[in-house]
């Protein structure tokens, strides 16, 4: 569901620079002094903030690329006092090449827009080569996440996830909710909900 249109939300973003960053600084003290970690699509920001209170001991960039969204989960992730996430209201196709090889110790892609006309297929966050970046800036024995309720972008990305050299460490189909190792989306909670299945996969490099 696409999100309404809010100038303050925009606003925020250009307004607190603490938090919502234009460009990447890989020499920033935030990128260097703890492992990093990206979510990318994290739309309002209820998992990264979760994610992130409760793991100190490293560092999140959230990448989301509607700044209305960027800017609401900016505000939450403010209020909230964590100081261990910059969001990156952007593509993040802006910044992969800025990225050294194994820079990024674990991926996490939640509920991502599925893009489900074939003709939009290399939009997908799991098409081919967004995988093999993924890849690429991962850190040698690091893990991505992937969590969908969408039935035609699961199948999609496991043909895709075949191309590449990820091992697959988990590959279920509907996924029960781990609540000691994982937290819940605002997606996912409405999913679940209604009774909907969440497919969940996770590889490593």
């Amino acid at each position: 569901m696409r999100t309404k249109y809010k100038q303050w939300a925009v606003d925020y973003v250009d307004e607190h620079p603490e938090i919502a960053i234009q460009k990447l600084d890989l020499k920033d003290p935030f990128f260097t002094e703890k492992d990093v970690v990206f979510e990318v699509g994290s739309g309002k920001g209820d998992f990264i903030a979760a994610l992130s209170l409760n793991h100190p001991e490293y560092n999140f960039l959230a990448i989301e690329r509607v700044k209305t969204v960027a800017g609401m989960m900016s505000k939450k992730l403010v209020e909230q006092g964590n100081k261990n996430v910059k969001v990156f209201p952007w593509n993040a196709e802006l910044i992969f090449d800025e990225i050294k090889e194994g820079f990024v110790y674990s991926i996490y892609l939640n509920f991502v827009d599925p893009w489900p006309k074939k003709r939009h297929e290399k939009r997908r966050l799991t098409f081919i080569t967004f995988l093999e970046q993924y890849y690429r800036i991962l850190r040698k024995g690091g893990r991505l996440y992937f969590k969908s309720d969408n039935d035609g972008l699961y199948e999609f990305t496991k043909e895709e996830i075949a191309k590449t050299k990820f091992k697959v460490i988990s590959d279920e189909e509907n996924y029960k909710f781990d609540s000691e190792n994982d937290y819940i989306t605002e997606y996912e909670n409405k999913f679940r909900s209604i009774g909907k299945s969440i497919h969940r996969i996770i590889l490593e490099k």
